[in-house]
């Protein structure tokens, strides 16, 4: 909300809570929240967006594979907005020497 466009008798009948909210609604801060690794080494991570006042505004999910021989193989973007929709999905392969994989893919939803 734009307080700027409201006159001084509406400011003055709004809440505390409701300008603070007004104020702070764009403002957003990013945060791991999980990061994980399973016995084979594969690893994932989840990312939430989160406005000042917590509300989920969006969440990403990376998923990273490995070839045995510990170069990457796959990572995976899956972004999501605040009601868990998925929006967008990225794959990224490489080859077992460690580069992109001639046959790249990058899947977007």
């Amino acid at each position: 909300m734009d307080l700027s466009s409201l006159s001084s008798a509406e400011l003055n009948k709004m809440t505390k809570a409701q300008i603070v909210t007004a104020l702070t609604e764009d403002r957003r801060e990013t945060k791991t929240i999980v990061s994980t690794g399973d016995k084979r080494g594969q690893l994932q991570e989840v990312r939430e967006t989160r406005n000042l006042v917590g509300k989920l505004v969006s969440s990403q999910e990376v998923a990273w594979t490995y070839f045995k021989n510990g170069n990457v193989e796959e990572i995976t973007t899956v972004d999501k907005d605040a009601k868990g929709k998925e929006i967008s999905r990225n794959l990224v392969k490489h080859n077992e020497s460690g580069g992109l994989a001639k046959n790249v893919q990058r899947l977007v939803t």
